[in-house]
């Protein structure tokens, strides 16, 4: 039977020392970190928990059609979770999934770090 070798894990294990990190798992993430608004949006998130989409638009003072964007796109990475009222009018909340809280811990460093620049 033949091994089938991934091009990427080379690429990746050249880009790594013994004692250095492969940089391939961040950069399948940055597609959606980078985008503009996206850090601000996990980040204000998580300072409060729980925010309705009008409260999230007036706290970054983006647009409505980007920040819907980036909510979908988040959603769909499993980074925040939409929930739903059943009311009139329709109430909708953003949060952290679980996943979603374990990326804002690690940004914690990377803020602390800015901050002093």
């Amino acid at each position: 039977m033949e091994t089938k070798t991934i091009k990427t894990d080379l690429k990746c294990c050249a880009m790594k020392s013994k004692k250095g990190y492969c940089p391939k798992p961040l950069e399948a993430v940055s597609d959606y970190l980078s985008k503009k608004w996206t850090i601000s949006i996990i980040i204000t998130i998580g300072n409060f928990n729980k925010l309705r989409f009008n409260n999230l638009l007036k706290r970054l003072g983006t647009t409505a059609k980007t920040l819907n964007n980036r909510l979908k796109e988040l959603e769909r990475e499993k980074i925040i979770k939409k929930e739903i009222f059943n009311e009139i009018p329709l109430k909708v909340e953003y949060s952290l999934t679980k996943n979603g809280k374990k990326l804002l811990k690690s940004l914690h460093p990377l803020i602390h770090w800015a901050e002093k620049q």
